[in-house]
């Protein structure tokens, strides 16, 4: 099991133990545990593999467009550039590259256009077609889309702090909130226990719950949203 399941799987734990112990009642935890854990593995996980598999195409499409342009301008080579730019440690990249072996090796840049479904991947294809077609300074020609390329990778390196860091906010602001909540509970327990009696305060509490899982999944889609311009393909 991965980190991340694990990790998930400890929280709905926890949140699930805090809704026993706030509502009295086996059966309000066991549901709130089972929803936390159901929205992961249907909905959270699925959003979070896209995710950082979107990352690590960029990061891959970064280095092989440099790589490949680079190795271009020095060697002007088509098959030193693509060997070149497909030094990757990456086992997706690898593995779609492998898969590509068979394939004429212009055929293959061009394919990956489909792998990597970034607008800066067919402007690279647009400015080799046009090198290959009228030669020059590959450099030269490159220039704009080398600043763009860097350009996407410095965005999206800053776009993964700013969440990391929104995502250590949003924790400790829940954290709080069911720590009030937990204290409520043993700081006036003879008055909290009356209230427990009343079913409107079960189902209030039971909306806590909700909301708190409505607000993580709104976080998630938020978290996991990558503003880089895709391909139309």
């Amino acid at each position: 099991m991965k980190a991340a399941d694990i990790s998930f799987l400890i929280l709905s734990t926890i949140v699930g133990v805090i809704a026993f112990l706030t509502s009295y009642n086996i059966v309000v935890g066991i549901v709130i545990f089972v929803l936390f854990l159901s929205y992961y593995f249907f909905i959270a996980r699925k959003m979070f593999k896209k995710y950082f598999e979107k990352i690590d195409q960029i990061h891959c499409c970064y280095h092989f467009i440099n790589s490949f342009i680079i190795t271009m301008s020095v060697k002007n080579s088509l098959e030193d550039a693509y060997e070149s730019a497909t030094r990757i440690t990456n086992k997706n990249f690898n593995d779609e590259v492998g898969e590509l072996s068979t394939m004429p090796l212009e055929d293959r840049i061009v394919y990956l256009r489909k792998y990597f479904n970034l607008a800066i991947y067919k402007m690279f294809l647009n400015i080799l077609t046009l090198y290959e077609d009228q030669g020059g300074d590959i450099l030269t020609m490159s220039d704009c889309l080398m600043r763009e390329t860097t350009r996407t990778e410095k965005s999206l390196t800053e776009s993964v702090i700013i969440g990391n860091r929104k995502l250590f906010e949003f924790g400790l602001l829940w954290l709080m909130s069911f720590a009030i909540l937990l204290f409520l509970r043993f700081g006036i327990s003879d008055f909290y226990s009356q209230m427990v009696q009343n079913y409107m305060f079960i189902i209030l509490l039971i909306a806590f719950f909700l909301v708190a899982l409505m607000s993580i999944h709104l976080f998630v889609y938020t978290y996991t949203s990558i503003r880089i311009k895709e391909d139309k393909i």
